[in-house]
């Protein structure tokens, strides 16, 4: 196993950096859904990795993405922050089980693919974020949702993060966005 990362951190400090931007991760578009436990959030996410990170997904280094959401109460001057979340989906190679495992952090379950495409996809479809309650929202006040998937880099192993920082084949993470919500 040594030896192959050597040689993968070899490979990955004298390869030539691709188009910088090719390869990220793009937040396409989130949905809030009103239930009686208040307002849940939907995602569609599309992951583009780069040939490295694939490389090193099939090396059965875990890659880490957490989702990050605040929920801003729109004001005149300035904006309250009332919530602050954080979700965090893990993609594993596990090579004895020729398989994928995705975390679901809200089950807190992994769930096992055989191919990484199909592991991608199921990290691709967000569902079932608890938000906030209807309650605490007034309605006639403008709210704004702002999201971001970050990839973790600081997850890697410790001989990979200085490469993470300076490769831009490893940045993998979304730009922050912003989402209307009306109650």
């Amino acid at each position: 196993m040594s030896f192959i990362l050597c040689l993968f951190l070899f490979i990955s400090l004298f390869s030539p950096p691709l188009l910088t931007g090719e390869f990220s991760t793009q937040i396409k578009a989130v949905k809030f859904e009103k239930n009686a436990h208040g307002y849940q959030l939907k995602a569609d996410v599309d992951y583009h990795l780069s040939p490295i990170a694939t490389e090193a997904i099939q090396s059965s280094i875990a890659l880490t993405w957490c989702l990050k959401i605040k929920l801003e109460q729109i004001n005149t001057l300035w904006n309250n922050i009332l919530i602050k979340h954080k979700y965090c989906y893990k993609i594993r190679y596990h090579a004895l089980l020729d398989s994928y495992s995705v975390n679901d952090p809200n089950s807190q379950k992994n769930k096992y693919f055989t191919s990484l495409v199909t592991a991608l996809d199921s990290m691709s479809q967000i569902r079932h974020i608890k938000l906030i309650k209807a309650s605490a929202l007034n309605k006639n006040i403008l709210y704004t949702v702002a999201t971001k998937l970050q990839f973790e880099r600081e997850t890697l192993p410790l001989a990979l993060k200085p490469i993470a920082y300076l490769n831009s084949d490893w940045d993998l993470s979304s730009p922050w966005q912003q989402w209307k919500l009306q109650p």
